[in-house]
């Protein structure tokens, strides 16, 4: 019954799709619109609110979001908008929208990784108007003066109560302005062998691709090379310029931090074995005095200065918004150094020393020395040398990425090594799964990839909460996002609980603050929460003035002036 289901979800989609596809043919009839709306005659042209520009990844690249597309331009047809689909390749998507903040609107997949849980990235990056400018996080373009102040009192108050309240306040307010709101969070389920390995240790935002999953993880047999299977290859082993997540959490099994977060988000003392924060811009650190290289070098206080000094000299793009803050750091003892930081800045610890690799700098001083500071970014860094708990061993691109199990390393993982497999679709890994090919993937699996797995007794279904969600970026530099009234209209029109059934395959949860529900110490329970009602949205619309002409179509009220925010 429930495949049954599944299968006229996926029709209704088809004939979505065909729909999109036919150019030709008799006029349409005008969009069904919510039942009492009311029609104006001789409305000017020039008050139509202008067509939305929709930018959607092609259904082959990423179906999720592009069915959960189509599904909301239906509905916000019905309140009388005018939505052009346009397919793009995410790369494009990503510099002309994510970076350039070209767009009207388009829906990214956010993931959650353990620095978010201290919610800075979602609450400050995300929607500061000091980072809405090209190439900032803050993608909308949303300014709202007032919660700028909230959120200034939330990045330098270190008093954990106080910002505490600001999360809660500015979660009210971004709920009920809308600037990008978010939509769904996945229900994530990844698989291992269970007769091959025990002991699995998710972690927050990254499941069982968890640094501590690694350390954690226990062979069962006498193979003790955990095989991890990926739909991605690795991209680039220089820690200074790569940015894909699944380079960097490989590249933090290499290298190591002076402070980690454990499988909840908090902050272990790693290379650091005592913090002294004296006051909110001046934290003093000292390491421990039993690190080394892999090639037999010790780390030291000068390694620890140079990786903060050199990422700022070359501007890396990996470090860039984490030493930012940063004004100076200081050798201040054999084995401390001291941080000065141009003003407090609450998450330092969880966003910054937790997120900064340290290098070797016998190794990396010389390569500024041949290349200089473009050169040090573009290096292969073929053969890295950093202090952690696995070893570089080879990386074959496209075909295989081995480590080796440090064995001088000051606590010990339980295998011998990790050896990552590359699969160009989620097809081959599944298999890969299911004739014992690979251990373990962090991908999730869909219900028709756990039809397949099951296949195999052996393998073992994982249920994790995604600490991210699918969020829907609005452009609030542009007409018509420049009112709160469209976005709330937009927002109300988005069917959230047909999408988790159709497209999800209920695999989701809906979700409406910025901080999402798992992550309960920020998670304010009490925000607006605009679920899906068309009714509301066009009654919204109207009490704001809105108009509608004979076919349906949306126009601005008389004398119009837009409305940013919702306090307005």
């Amino acid at each position: 019954m429930k495949k049954f289901s599944r299968i006229i979800a996926l029709l209704t989609v088809l004939v979505m799709m065909l729909g999109l596809a036919v150019g030709c043919g008799p006029k349409k009839e005008p969009e069904a619109l919510v039942e009492n709306t009311e029609v104006t005659e001789n409305l000017d042209p020039a008050d139509k609110v202008p067509a939305i520009n929709f930018w959607i990844q092609s259904q082959t690249k990423d179906p999720l979001r592009y069915e959960s597309a189509l599904m909301m331009a239906e509905e916000w047809k019905k309140l009388g908008f005018e939505i052009e689909l346009e397919t793009r390749e995410w790369a494009t998507m990503s510099a002309e929208g994510m970076k350039a903040h070209e767009h009207d609107m388009f829906i990214c997949k956010w993931g959650g990784k353990p620095e978010r849980v201290d919610p800075y990235h979602w609450l400050y990056s995300m929607h500061h108007s000091v980072n809405a400018s090209e190439g900032g996080y803050n993608v909308a373009g949303y300014i709202n003066p007032d919660y700028d102040a909230l959120a200034d009192e939330f990045a330098t108050n270190l008093d954990l109560d106080a910002r505490k309240a600001a999360a809660f306040e500015m979660q009210s307010i971004l709920a009920s302005d809308v600037p990008q709101p978010p939509m769904f969070k996945l229900q994530l389920k990844n698989a291992y062998n269970k007769a091959k390995f025990t002991n699995i240790t998710p972690g927050v935002g990254l499941g069982v691709y968890s640094f501590w999953n690694f350390m954690n993880i226990t062979p069962l047999t006498e193979d003790k090379i955990l095989t991890l299977g990926q739909t991605t290859d690795i991209q680039l082993l220089n820690p200074l310029a790569t940015k894909t997540g699944q380079d960097i959490y490989m590249l933090k099994n290499i290298y190591d931090p002076l402070v980690r977060l454990d499988v909840d988000g908090n902050v272990v003392k790693w290379l650091a074995e005592d913090i002294n924060e004296i006051d909110g811009t001046h934290i003093e650190v000292t390491i421990r005095d039993d690190f080394k290289f892999h090639d037999g070098e010790p780390l030291t206080v000068e390694d620890v200065k140079f990786t903060f000094d050199f990422a700022k000299e070359v501007n890396s793009p990996t470090y860039a918004s984490h030493v930012r803050i940063i004004e100076s750091v200081e050798i201040t003892g054999e084995n401390t150094v001291l941080f000065t930081l141009t003003d407090t800045y609450a998450p330092f610890l969880s966003n910054t020393l937790s997120q900064c690799l340290i290098l070797p700098e016998h190794i990396w001083s010389q390569v500024y020395e041949e290349k200089g500071a473009e050169g040090a970014l573009t290096w292969e860094n073929s053969n890295p040398i950093g202090s952690g708990p696995f070893v570089f061993e080879y990386w074959r691109p496209n075909e295989e990425f081995s480590l080796t199990t440090n064995k001088d390393y000051f606590m010990q993982p339980k295998i011998d090594g990790i050896l990552r497999i590359p699969f160009s679709q989620q097809l081959g890994l599944v298999q890969a799964l299911i004739t014992e090919e690979i251990d373990l993937t962090s991908n999730n699996m869909k219900p028709i990839d756990i039809e397949e797995v099951e296949k195999n007794e052996n393998v073992e279904i994982i249920e994790l909460v995604d600490e991210g969600s699918y969020i829907l970026h609005l452009n609030l530099r542009k007409e018509p996002f420049d009112d709160v009234t469209i976005r709330r209209a937009l927002t109300l029109g988005i069917p959230r609980q047909k999408i988790i059934s159709v497209v999800f395959d209920g695999g989701a949860l809906k979700t409406f603050s910025m901080v999402p529900e798992s992550n309960t110490f920020w998670y304010n329970p009490d925000v607006e929460k605009l679920d899906y009602d068309l009714e509301a949205a066009r009654q919204e619309l109207k009490d704001a003035g809105f108009r509608w002409d004979g076919e349906g179509k949306l126009y601005y009220p008389e004398n119009y002036t837009p409305q940013m925010l919702y306090s307005e």
